[in-house]
């Protein structure tokens, strides 16, 4: 039997290509006559680099950045030719929660997203034609702003303080912006579609889980509005702040917009990078999983859009997790043909990785019809 093994990351645990790798080392133990191969699946968000290298096709870069509070960072990013030089970046990487997750009380309106315009402009001195920006799992509310910053942008020390900083910005010169900028290919890959501002924006929709007071959230508005009003209209005419995906990673969405970039949907972009529905279609069964399976997961998240391709395909797909939190019913509804869980009380095993490989062992003996031979 043919098995792909494509899951998501397990949050805080094992990244995607780790739990790939525990899970097809466990199926192929319990079922070795069974052909396995693995990939991950990322929305843009953490893990979207290393996902992208679970295959031969793209190559990695060290790169050394500033992160969110203008510390040095070793990222990695990725390229591909494909049709035309292509770099990839993980705003993740550089902006990511993680970077602050000792912080307490957490500084959201002082992080900025300089970093990601340094990646930015690494790539293009590698010769990209177009570069992705995948986003999520962020903590800068900084519009973006710090990424500008770092393409030439002016005040450039002013747009580099974080988000608050930008209440008190009274001019913005883009014409000294790094000459390539206008050469290249901007994609933003995000399954987040809000605008910049609003209630569903960067500073209201995602301000809370990022750290910031209600009475902050209403400074970052204010401050996001004020930096917006500063920022020319795209050149076909449009407002970047109300384009879907302006909203996204705090706002670093509506910088990329605003340079005339376009938004794609991180799923769906990872998907085809990875060439999923050719594997989806050449696998007799695929199996997917994350740290917990809950109905977050249904609505929209990457294995939600995973049992869509597999349910077009005509291929069962399997859910193993760290915990399920939803019942057959609602999972069989979008095409799963089982759950399995790592722990029924939400305990997080000691070792991760040899407790998802257990349970791949165990769940082959089920599902492979040569596993009883062996």
């Amino acid at each position: 039997m043919r098995v792909l093994v494509v899951p998501d990351s397990f949050t805080g645990t094992l990244s995607a290509p780790q739990a790939a790798i525990a899970i097809q080392t466990g199926w192929q133990l319990g079922a070795p006559n069974d052909e396995v191969t693995a990939l991950a699946i990322s929305d843009g968000g953490p893990g979207f680099i290393s996902a992208l290298l679970t295959s031969a096709k793209y190559q990695s870069h060290a790169v050394t950045v500033s992160d969110l509070l203008n510390r040095e960072v070793k990222i990695t990013l990725a390229s591909s030719q494909l049709d035309k030089p292509t770099f990839f970046i993980e705003s993740a990487q550089i902006v990511g929660s993680h970077l602050v997750a000792t912080e307490s009380p957490r500084r959201p309106a002082e992080y900025t997203s300089y970093g990601i315009g340094e990646a930015i402009k690494f790539a293009l001195s590698a010769g990209a034609e177009r570069i992705v920006i995948g986003l999520g799992g962020t903590a800068s509310i900084d519009g973006g702003a710090g990424l500008l910053a770092a393409l030439g942008a002016q005040p450039a020390e002013l747009l580099n303080r974080g988000g608050g900083a930008l209440a008190g910005l009274n001019y913005l010169q883009l014409d000294a912006l790094t000459p390539d900028i206008e050469n290249v290919e901007l994609i933003v890959a995000a399954d987040v579609d809000v605008p910049l501002l609003g209630s569903r924006g960067a500073a209201f929709g995602f301000g809370t889980q990022k750290g910031a007071s209600p009475e902050l959230q209403i400074e970052l508005e204010a401050a996001l509005t004020n930096f917006s009003n500063l920022i020319p209209t795209r050149p076909d005419g449009k407002n970047a702040a109300v384009m879907k995906g302006a909203g996204a990673a705090g706002g670093i969405g509506y910088a990329i917009l605003a340079l005339g970039g376009s938004k794609v949907a991180g799923f769906d972009f990872a998907a085809a990078a990875l060439e999923l529905p050719t594997a989806i279609q050449n696998a007799d069964l695929v199996v997917t999983g994350e740290g917990k399976f809950d109905w977050q997961s249904m609505q929209g998240k990457a294995i939600s859009q995973l049992a869509q391709l597999c349910l077009a395909a005509g291929k069962p797909l399997l859910v193993l997790a760290g915990q399920v939190d939803v019942g057959r019913r609602e999972w069989s509804a979008i095409g799963i043909v089982g759950t399995y869980g790592c722990s029924d009380d939400g305990e997080i095993p000691r070792n991760p990785a040899a407790a998802l490989s257990d349970l791949a062992v165990r769940v082959s003996r089920t599902f492979s019809p040569t596993s009883w031979q062996n």
